[in-house]
């Protein structure tokens, strides 16, 4: 016979199964309110959902989450951050984004990810040294982004503008792939915390983010 562990997590199957959202390779992730879903019918009130701000200033927040019994004992726990501005939701509502997060993750280590662990934006399961590989590459791409190659006379490289740089990224949303996409992340939030974006620029970059974003399902 099943015990509740394993009745949620078929019961988070199934519902993956159901209503996960398609991700890239055909896989399926499990929306956070159908992870809450399974965790309660299952459960009922045998166990808590505790979260708690870790960080939280003018650039990102971080947050945990507890799933604790009623003796105060944590079953699992999972721990979310988010950059403020990153997003559309997150110029305004960077808490209450991550701590959904946060309670997704938790729910995941519960055995209730339903299908993959990882959130629709982060690359769980790559390995460290492919991932460091990856780091050093995009930072080679973004370097080759900033900076004109010079002309044959010899002249020295001339540094991109900020609106340049930001006019760049547009045209890149326009037609890039999902691997492309993720791997612009990183150059993606540098020029939205840019110290000297226009407010007009800041907006056309998160809404040209947000909207490829939607199209690739990433």
């Amino acid at each position: 016979m099943l015990n509740k562990f394993h009745a949620a997590m078929e019961y988070a199957s199934e519902l993956n199964d159901k209503h996960g959202k398609k991700m890239q390779g055909g896989k399926k992730y499990l929306m956070v309110d159908r992870r809450i879903e399974a965790f309660r019918v299952t459960f009922g009130g045998e166990y808590g959902v505790e979260t708690k701000v870790l960080h939280s200033d003018e650039r990102s927040v971080m947050i945990q989450c507890d799933i604790k019994d009623k003796q105060g004992f944590i079953v699992a726990s999972g721990v979310a951050e988010e950059i403020r501005g990153s997003t559309m939701v997150n110029k305004t509502s960077a808490v209450e984004n991550c701590q959904t997060s946060a309670v997704g993750r938790a729910l995941a280590m519960l055995g209730l990810a339903g299908g993959e662990f990882a959130s629709a934006n982060e690359m769980e399961g790559v390995p460290r040294k492919e991932m460091e590989r990856e780091i050093r590459d995009l930072r080679d791409k973004v370097k080759e982004l900033e900076e004109v190659e010079p002309e044959q006379s010899g002249n020295p490289k001339m540094e991109m503008t900020i609106e340049d740089r930001v006019d760049n990224m547009l045209a890149f949303y326009e037609n890039c792939d999902a691997e492309k996409f993720v791997q612009a992340e990183a150059k993606y939030k540098k020029l939205i915390n840019a110290p000297h974006l226009p407010e007009g620029k800041y907006d056309e970059m998160v809404e040209a983010h947000d909207k490829r974003k939607l199209e690739l399902m990433v």
